[in-house]
């Protein structure tokens, strides 16, 4: 069985019809050819791309298909995000923030709309860590937050759990799970990693760790590998994880305090029974 999701532009919909799909649309024109062509059960996401696409282009059609809307430019899109919000009557909505200057705007407005946010992150300069950290700050104790932020949502159980999933997983770039496919039909690893090839069904711990293993790499020794697998360490091999080893450093406390909390609420609460 092939658990493979592909994140196809409109216009290749078809050609992957019965396998499980994102298929990303610019326009309502591109949105019909896909409603022609796909039933609602082999989609995993409809892509509506910002700033072209709009609430209107969504017919009354396919009532609980996920939506995400993908921003390209979130400091001057956010406000378009109210106009989305009206979807969640029939559609779980999601929002792909890139992090870029800004971007915290966006995410505390899409939270606040009840929209669950996606961060898509490359390597971030010093000052987007930390207004990544005082976006993780905010999902972390802000008493508002309801809905979760990823990838501080899923890095934290994962944490918690003590779960070995990796950030590749969680921001759907794990080459075993998700393909991208271009709008020339070339299949990649992600959008941000588009023209890597892929090679058979090969892993992200076998395919992109051991080329970190072969170079030395600052993460060889790193205590977050595990979850990490080398996801900020491309495209270019020479960033420095010092900026965003701060975030998963929270994201391990919060975990534990979250662990112990819980361990003394059970305890409490035995002791309390008859």
């Amino acid at each position: 069985m092939n658990f493979v999701t592909y994140n196809v532009p409109a216009a290749l919909a078809e050609t992957y019809r019965g396998r499980k799909l994102v298929v990303r649309f610019h326009d309502s024109a591109e949105l019909q050819q896909v409603l022609l062509a796909l039933h609602p059960d082999d989609l995993l996401y409809l892509q509506l791309l910002l700033p072209t696409t709009t609430s209107a282009d969504l017919p009354q059609w396919g009532e609980g298909v996920p939506i995400d809307i993908v921003m390209s430019s979130p400091e001057a899109e956010f406000p378009q995000l109210y106009r989305f919000a009206e979807l969640l009557e029939r559609h779980p909505v999601r929002v792909s923030i890139p992090v870029v200057p800004g971007f915290s705007k966006a995410v505390k407005l899409a939270v606040a709309l009840n929209l669950t946010v996606k961060l898509e992150v490359d390597q971030p300069k010093p000052a987007l860590v930390e207004e990544m950290m005082q976006v993780l700050e905010y999902y972390l104790h802000h008493s508002t937050v309801t809905q979760p932020i990823d990838f501080f949502h899923n890095t934290l159980l994962a944490f918690y759990h003590k779960d070995p999933v990796t950030l590749w997983m969680i921001q759907e770039e794990d080459p075993v799970y998700f393909r991208y496919v271009t709008e020339q039909g070339e299949e990649t690893v992600a959008r941000r990693l588009a023209g890597t090839a892929l090679q058979g069904e090969c892993g992200v711990d076998e395919k992109f760790s051991q080329e970190i293993r072969a170079e030395d790499q600052e993460c060889c020794h790193c205590e977050f590998r595990e979850h990490c697998a080398g996801y900020f360490k491309w495209p270019r091999q020479e960033y420095s994880c010092g900026g965003v080893k701060t975030l998963f450093r929270t994201l391990q406390h919060a975990a534990g305090e979250l662990r112990q909390d819980l361990g003394m609420y059970l305890r409490a609460d035995l002791e309390q029974r008859p």
